[in-house]
């Protein structure tokens, strides 16, 4: 058993810095799968993903951003044992929004400050997760990937995928399990707004709000 670990990262210092760093204190078992993406050689996350998670050789799969550092070196030990325990469990992460609110474990800035309104004592059940951290069991991921029409870019693939996990009677989880994210985000929402407009359409005959931590879009 163990965590097999997928990046697609354009600055090696920024996940040599975070999230090799993190990674090599870890008591339980992983593996690495780099996507070397400093040229610009792939313009979409889900295609090159999906590609590389065929390779993979552990019970779960985490989908993580190359600026993410994990809190402790029991992080992965700590969140194999929680996802064991999740009733019908679609995808995990660390982030994400439900029409209660955000529930998050994230941590940005320097010196790093907490961003969710409370910390979390236990897995919260969100609609969609944000796309810095997503953890899938593999069996489910072979089944269903990433949609690589949908989100045909870097952006908002996770919040679609989430939304088909759903419609297919899958439950959605944030974990309690703290994380340091370099990136708030980007600047100019019109990046992804593309995508945006393509999973409304999407998921409209199915859910009347979508929420995510960038925002609750009517369908």
């Amino acid at each position: 058993m163990g965590i097999s670990i997928i990046c697609a990262y354009n600055d090696r210092q920024k996940l040599t810095d975070y999230l090799i760093h993190s990674l090599n204190q870890q008591d339980g078992p992983f593996e690495l799968l780099m996507i070397d993406n400093t040229r610009g050689d792939f313009t979409s996350a889900a295609g090159i993903l999906n590609e590389t998670a065929r390779k993979a050789k552990y019970e779960y799969l985490m989908f993580v951003h190359q600026d993410v550092a994990l809190d402790s070196n029991t992080w992965l030990a700590n969140v194999q044992r929680d996802l064991g325990s999740l009733y019908r469990l679609g995808a995990a992460g660390v982030a994400g929004k439900s029409k209660h609110g955000l529930a998050t474990s994230v941590s940005h800035g320097n010196p790093p400050f907490f961003v969710g309104p409370k910390r979390l004592l236990r897995p919260a059940q969100v609609q969609t997760l944000d796309g810095c951290l997503i953890i899938v069991p593999r069996k489910i991921f072979e089944g269903i990937s990433f949609d690589e029409t949908t989100s045909n870019g870097w952006y908002l693939y996770v919040v679609d995928y989430c939304l088909d996990l759903t419609r297919l009677g899958y439950n959605i989880y944030v974990l309690p399990h703290q994380i340091y994210h370099e990136s708030m985000g980007p600047y100019d929402c019109s990046v992804y707004e593309k995508a945006r407009k393509n999973i409304i359409e999407k998921h409209r005959t199915h859910t009347k709000m979508i929420y995510t931590t960038v925002g609750d879009w009517k369908t």
